[in-house]
């Protein structure tokens, strides 16, 4: 079996996988301060054994963590047997960002994953605490990147900067004419950040001079707005631990 670990800002995403079946998925918020534990709980609520873990791979943008959950993973299956994402290595796609050494792992994952999935020119957006919109060309080049503010940041900014504002629980509202504060926050953030998705796409659509770029949402956040945005041609929130595990199958730190 396959383990892996998308360590991110505001969460750590833990997957297993038997071959391409995804047998367990745990998303945990916040940042551990012991990895070993984290995974292991993990592997053992799935009534899996430790020895039963083949590989491991790990993802992640957290620099100040990476070395104790590499460490961690490590332990569990041996260096070896771990693979931890590098920019420097090839994974089915080109980068050829000028400073793509900055790429982030979770991003190389997903990108690679969809070329390698559908060998055509594709936007993959993904909606967790940033929002950020890749393109791959249709020669599997990893090219141009967008990044803007994550859905529940603009909702969290709100109510913690302005005075009057609540705290409040976001759900999509079906109108542009909001009469109370709650709806018109609502209002404002879901109407708004599918606008602003849209226009990003529309923009990179128009300046590609593209019409039929297969577009591909994913990430957690994305199932609030998923169903109202209207431009993805499909929407995976595990498209990540997906694409972690494809490169675990088919790569190694060699």
């Amino acid at each position: 079996m396959i383990l892996t670990v998308d360590l991110g800002n505001t969460s750590t995403k833990l997957g297993l996988f038997d071959g391409d079946t995804l047998k367990s998925f745990a998303c945990i918020d916040g940042i551990s301060d012991n990895h070993r534990s984290l995974f292991l709980s993990f592997i053992y609520k799935a009534n899996i054994r430790e020895d039963a873990i083949d590989k491991a791979i790990l993802s992640c943008v957290v620099p100040r963590v990476y070395d104790d959950a590499f460490d961690a993973l490590a332990s569990i299956v041996g260096e070896r047997n771990l693979i931890d994402i590098n920019p420097h290595r090839y994974y089915g796609i080109k980068l050829v960002m000028p400073n793509h050494e900055d790429t982030g792992d979770d991003l190389i994952a997903m990108c690679s994953y969809a070329y390698n999935l559908y060998h055509r020119e594709c936007l993959i957006v993904s909606m967790g605490t940033a929002t950020v919109i890749c393109h791959v060309t249709d020669d599997g080049e990893f090219k141009h990147c967008i990044i803007a503010p994550g859905f529940s940041k603009v909702s969290e900014t709100l109510w913690k900067n302005a005075a009057q504002l609540p705290e409040f629980t976001m759900k999509h509202v079906d109108t542009f004419l909001a009469d109370n504060t709650v709806d018109a926050m609502n209002v404002g953030i879901y109407q708004g950040y599918i606008g602003m998705l849209k226009y990003l796409i529309y923009g990179i659509s128009k300046e590609l001079g593209k019409k039929d770029i297969y577009i591909i949402g994913c990430g957690g956040l994305g199932k609030l707005v998923a169903p109202y945005i209207g431009v993805f041609n499909e929407y995976d929130p595990d498209f990540v631990t997906k694409g972690l595990n494809y490169i675990a199958q088919r790569y190694s730190n060699d």
